[in-house]
C-alpha cells in the first residue's frame, strides 16, 4: 500500500471549489523536478562519464552492449545502476516507516537528494575545482548523483502522482500521444490536466537536458552545485506553500 496521492482526495482547496488549481500548483513543482532530473542525467553523461543517473534503461543498455562489443565501458553504468538501486531500496525503508507513523516525509525525501547532489558537486569543486575530475572523483560524483535519483524515483513512486514520474517518459510519452490520437469518442477523451502533466513531464526532461548541458560550461562541480542550488529552492518553496502540500485525507493508491 502505497501512501497518500498528492493529486487525489480531499484538500482545502476542493472545499473551496479550487481543486484544479491546486493540482497546476503541484504539477509546476513536479516539472521543475523533472528538470532538475534531467540536468542530473546531462551533467552525468556528458561530464562525468558515459552514465546515466536516472535514466536507468540506458545504464543497462551500456551493459547489453559491452557483454558484445569488446571495449565498451562497463564500469560507470554499472556503478551508477547500484548507486541507483541503493538508492531506491533506502527511499523504501525510510519513507514507508515514515509514512505508515503518520509523519510527513516528501519534504524532507527532497532536502535529502538536494543534500545528495549537494555533497556529489563539493566533492568534485574540492577535487577539480572547475575541471574534470579525476577517476576517483568521477565514480564518487556519479555514485551519489545515481543514489539521489534512485531515491527521487521511489519517493515519487510513494507519492503515487500520475503521469509525472520526474526521472522516466516512455510511458507518459506514450500516454500522451495516445491522447492526441484519433478514435476516442468525445465522452472518452482525455481532460486536459492530464494531458498536460504528460507535456510538462516530457518538456521537463527536454529542458532539463539543455540547462544541464549549458551549466556545464561552468565545470562539472559548479553545474552540481547549481542543480543542488535548485533542488533545494524547490523543496524550500514546496514546504513554504500551504496548498502544495499533500491532503491528510488523500484517498491511498494500492
Amino acid at each position: 500500500m502505497f501512501a497518500p496521492s498528492l493529486l487525489s482526495g480531499r484538500s482545502a482547496d476542493d472545499v473551496n471549489g479550487e481543486p484544479a488549481r491546486t493540482h497546476v500548483r503541484i504539477a509546476v513543482v513536479l516539472f521543475a523536478l523533472t528538470v532538475i532530473a534531467g540536468a542530473v542525467d546531462a551533467i552525468t553523461f556528458l561530464g562525468l562519464g558515459h552514465a546515466f543517473a536516472a535514466l536507468t534503461t540506458g545504464n543497462v543498455l551500456f551493459l547489453g552492449f559491452g557483454v558484445v562489443r569488446a571495449g565498451t565501458p562497463v564500469a560507470r553504468p554499472a556503478e551508477a545502476l547500484a548507486a541507483f538501486v541503493a538508492g531506491t531500496v533506502a527511499a523504501h525503508l525510510v519513507v514507508t516507516r515514515l509514512d505508515r507513523g503518520g509523519r510527513r516525509w516528501f519534504v524532507p525525501a527532497l532536502c535529502l537528494e538536494a543534500a545528495t547532489v549537494l555533497l556529489a558537486g563539493l566533492t568534485v569543486v574540492g577535487v577539480s575545482g572547475r575541471r574534470t575530475p579525476p577517476e576517483f572523483a568521477t565514480a564518487i560524483a556519479v555514485a551519489l548523483l545515481a543514489a539521489a535519483m534512485g531515491w527521487r524515483s521511489r519517493v515519487m513512486m510513494q507519492a503515487g502522482i500520475p503521469d509525472m514520474p520526474t526521472t522516466v517518459l516512455q510511458i507518459t510519452l506514450v500516454k500522451f500521444l495516445s491522447g492526441l490520437l484519433p478514435g476516442r469518442s468525445a465522452a472518452a477523451r482525455e481532460p486536459v490536466l492530464p494531458q498536460a502533466r504528460r507535456l510538462g513531464t516530457v518538456l521537463g526532461v527536454f529542458v532539463g537536458g539543455v540547462t544541464g548541458a549549458l551549466l556545464l560550461r561552468l565545470g562539472p562541480g559548479p553545474a552540481l552545485l547549481c542543480v543542488a542550488a535548485l533542488s533545494g529552492g524547490v523543496a524550500a518553496g514546496y514546504a513554504g506553500a500551504r496548498r502544495l502540500r499533500p491532503p491528510p485525507d488523500s484517498a491511498r493508491v494500492r
